[in-house]
Formats: structure tokens, C-alpha cells, sequence
């Protein structure tokens, strides 16, 4: 097994960290975005992400840690891939209690219509919007991040 360390010079870093050429595959390094979400009332966005891509991507999971909680007992989240800022859906989380802190995400917490790896348009295409709504009550002491992670498809 091939380790890298901090004191290894630069190329042979990124050397370790690529597999093995083959014939006909294409390695791509898994991409994070990491953002602050924002508390708010029923209705509004805990997050707008835009895809910063300018190729498809599959979104392999979006982690939600909640350091601290929202502060109404039946306050939601729906994480959704959709069109535009003030669009949502449930695709990727539907009815993440924002009353708790923790770390939840799409294969620990996805609810009755989340869980799905869904495809992220490029920037600027159909669907180029990760976005995290606050439902059913307000969320107005919320903090905490958002990970979005995906994977380039070119």
C-alpha cells in the first residue's frame, strides 16, 4: 500500500494519490464544497449552492452538520438538485429535523423520498442548484454546514 506524507516532495504526492494508468479509464478526484448554512424562517433557504463546474457532475452525497440546532421542534430540511435558487426538492434529503444537532446526510438520514445520487447539471444547464429549504416552521437559530460532495463526469 502506497502512503503519502506531508514531507514527500509534490509530484510524488500526486503520483501516489493516482491509480495506475488503464486503457480506457479516466480517474477523477471526488470535489467538496463546503458552506455555512443560514438560519431562517419557514420558506426560505438554509442554502443555495450553484454547480461551479462547467461539466455535469453526480452529486455523491450532501452532509448536513447542524452545530447549533434551529430552535422550533418540527422545523424540516429538503436538499434537492433543481433549477434555480428559490427552487427545492427531496431527491437527496427529505425532512431532516433542523431541531437537532449532528452530522446527517443523504444515506444516514434521507427520510420517505431522499437518498437518491442525482445528477448536477453544469453551470448555467437545467438543474445547476443544490438547494436546502427550511420547511414546516422556522429555523431562525440555526448554524452549521453544508458539504456538497460530487464527482466531474468529464
Amino acid at each position: 500500500m502506497t502512503t503519502i506524507s506531508q514531507v514527500d516532495p509534490v509530484p510524488e504526492a500526486v503520483k501516489n494519490m493516482i491509480s495506475p494508468d488503464q486503457s480506457g479509464v479516466a480517474y477523477v478526484a471526488k470535489r467538496y464544497l463546503v458552506e455555512d448554512l443560514a438560519s431562517g424562517n419557514t420558506n426560505s433557504f438554509a442554502f443555495a449552492v450553484q454547480n461551479p463546474e462547467g461539466v455535469d457532475c453526480v452529486v455523491t452525497n450532501v452532509i448536513v452538520d447542524i452545530t447549533t440546532a434551529g430552535g422550533t421542534g418540527s422545523s424540516l430540511l429538503d436538499v434537492d438538485v433543481v433549477g434555480n435558487a428559490t427552487a427545492t426538492g427531496d431527491d437527496i434529503i427529505d425532512g431532516l429535523d433542523l431541531n437537532a444537532t449532528g452530522t446527517s446526510d443523504r444515506h444516514k438520514n434521507a427520510g420517505s423520498n431522499g437518498g437518491a445520487p442525482v445528477k448536477w447539471d453544469k453551470n448555467g444547464g437545467a438543474n445547476d442548484y443544490i438547494t436546502g429549504k427550511i420547511l414546516a416552521q422556522n429555523a431562525a437559530s440555526l448554524v452549521g454546514k453544508v458539504i456538497i460532495e460530487y464527482v466531474p463526469l468529464s
